[in-house]
């Protein structure tokens, strides 16, 4: 019986001190938790937009994985923080990805910087600094998080749990089609979204491929992106499908302002415009 095979999308690391030498990285943990649960994983690179659609036709199920800061262009703001921890051409990359899997109808599971792409993606903003969200190393756990009854972390993780936290960002506005299934009661920081529409996504803030054997849920959340992550066929999925052949407005996140819902952007609308 084939293996389901699980895209990790990879990092741009300079490995020299000038950053001359540019090595395609992304922690290990990710191929030993989806080798664990019975999957294969597959690490895709950061590259030219035209090949993404190859990438995405090898694969099953996508993660997408934690590092630099989104880039505030993609929500619409300057950026207001003293920071050069960003990387365009991984947000172009990741952003054609992402588009490229939901029209394939592959889900997607979001780490850290990745539950912050999908949000922007969809039309959410991202705080551009927090405090009390870094641990460093992403070994053991910091901080605990509620979870939202009848949610998929919830199922796994119990009402409350412990994780790991090293971001230094977060969701400000969520995106219209997803819903908060997880928080930090310290500060209502947002912890764990899943969408709530025909598309099969699920995000989360903490780093669970560090804590697969050490807390509860974390290995049975990799199960669960194997096992029971599946699109949701309605009866409108052609119609979408036939509606996000259009490149327009995808990345520009620049219009469409909705004044009335706190400035969030009305993303799905401009995902779905033809």
């Amino acid at each position: 019986m084939a293996r389901t095979v699980v895209g990790v999308a990879a990092n741009l690391c300079p490995v020299d001190a000038e950053g001359k030498n540019i090595h395609s990285s992304v922690s290990c943990r990710f191929a030993e938790s989806i080798r664990q649960v019975g999957g294969l994983p597959l690490v895709i690179p950061v590259g030219d937009e035209s090949v993404v659609r190859d990438y995405v036709e090898m694969i099953d199920k996508l993660i997408l994985t934690g590092g630099q800061n989104v880039h505030p262009q993609f929500y619409g703001e300057k950026k207001t923080i003293e920071s050069d921890d960003y990387n365009l051409v991984r947000d172009e990359f990741e952003l054609a990805l992402l588009k490229e899997a939901l029209r394939q109808n592959k889900p997607i599971m979001a780490i850290c910087r990745g539950v912050q792409l999908v949000n922007v993606a969809f039309g959410g903003t991202l705080n551009q600094e927090i405090e009390g969200h870094w641990q460093g190393l992403p070994f053991g756990t910091s901080h605990s998080i509620e979870t939202v009854e009848g949610s998929v972390v919830a199922k796994l993780f119990g009402k409350e749990s412990q994780v790991n936290s090293v971001h230094r960002q977060s969701i400000k506005d969520l995106a219209p089609n997803f819903r908060v299934t997880a928080i930090d009661p310290r500060d209502q920081t947002i912890e764990a979204i899943e969408s709530i529409d025909e598309h099969r996504i699920i995000g989360l803030q903490w780093h669970p491929e560090f804590l697969v054997n050490e807390e509860d849920g974390n290995l049975e959340l990799f199960e669960y992106l194997l096992n029971e992550l599946f699109f949701q066929n309605f009866w409108n999925v052609r119609f979408l499908r036939k509606r996000l052949n259009s490149d327009k407005n995808w990345r520009n996140s620049t219009k469409k302002l909705e004044k009335n819902e706190g400035k969030r952007y009305d993303r799905k609308e401009e995902i779905l415009e033809e």
